[in-house]
């Protein structure tokens, strides 16, 4: 699906559903507010906002990463456990190495603000001592840059693996709002943190994901969608 103006409707209507999410959640919830104590699905999609980032001609904040976990068979991984492990620490501390969120946002504030740029940033699965602690400004960096944003999710609680419909709504989702970039309805705005991202992927598509980009979303996964939000909300 390709056609511009059934992007639009598509787009359209997926942020309906997602304000009929907001409003039956509560609202969204500050990611540096977020505990493990609230009451978060098992397993889930979520969706990110991040402040000053609206869609076009709009005051409604626009969906800046999209994710879901537990897509390897056999995985254990919570709905929880992942937003945590963006969030970082309470304490402002973070693992960029476990969240390629994470690293994506140091990798951009490192080019805007030098002073905290690291050549061991995103190097290597782990890191010794030493190392996490000179990336230690950079990540607390990142911890209150990703903490100012807001989530919203959906309860999905299905098995883990690439057939889920976790992973088919995922795929479905950032294909929709990433097109390409002749094709975005909601393009970045020129202060969006990701304008200065290494990555010509997340500046072209406004988006803090890499994977599914260029996914030709299917017509019928909104019907999905919404009778998500619908059970989503009902429990």
């Amino acid at each position: 699906m390709t056609d511009q103006s059934q992007r639009f409707d598509a787009m359209e209507r997926l942020y309906r559903s997602l304000g009929v999410l907001e409003e039956g959640l509560g609202g969204k919830r500050k990611i540096s507010d977020t505990t493990g104590k609230q009451n978060w699905p098992r397993r889930g999609v979520y969706f990110i906002f991040e402040q000053g980032e609206y869609r076009l001609n709009s005051n409604e904040l626009r969906v800046v990463r999209i994710g879901t976990h537990a897509v390897s068979y056999g995985s254990k991984a919570t709905l929880w456990n992942r937003l945590r492990t963006h969030r970082g620490s309470s304490n402002g501390s973070g693992n960029h190495r476990g969240s390629i969120f994470r690293l994506h946002v140091g990798r951009a504030i490192s080019v805007r603000e030098p002073d905290t740029s690291i050549a061991t940033w995103s190097i290597g699965p782990t890191a010794d001592r030493s190392t996490r602690d000179l990336e230690s400004i950079l990540e607390r960096r990142v911890s209150e840059h990703i903490g100012s944003m807001s989530v919203l999710w959906l309860k999905i609680d299905d098995d883990a693996g690439t057939s889920s419909h976790r992973a088919y709504l995922e795929r479905n989702l950032i294909g929709l709002l990433a097109g390409n970039s002749d094709e975005i309805i909601d393009p970045p705005s020129t202060k969006w943190l990701g304008q200065a991202s290494p990555d010509l992927r997340i500046r072209q598509s406004g988006l803090w994901n890499l994977q599914h980009l260029n996914y030709l979303y299917e017509d019928q996964f909104l019907d999905m969608f919404d009778q998500y939000v619908i059970k989503t909300l009902k429990e």
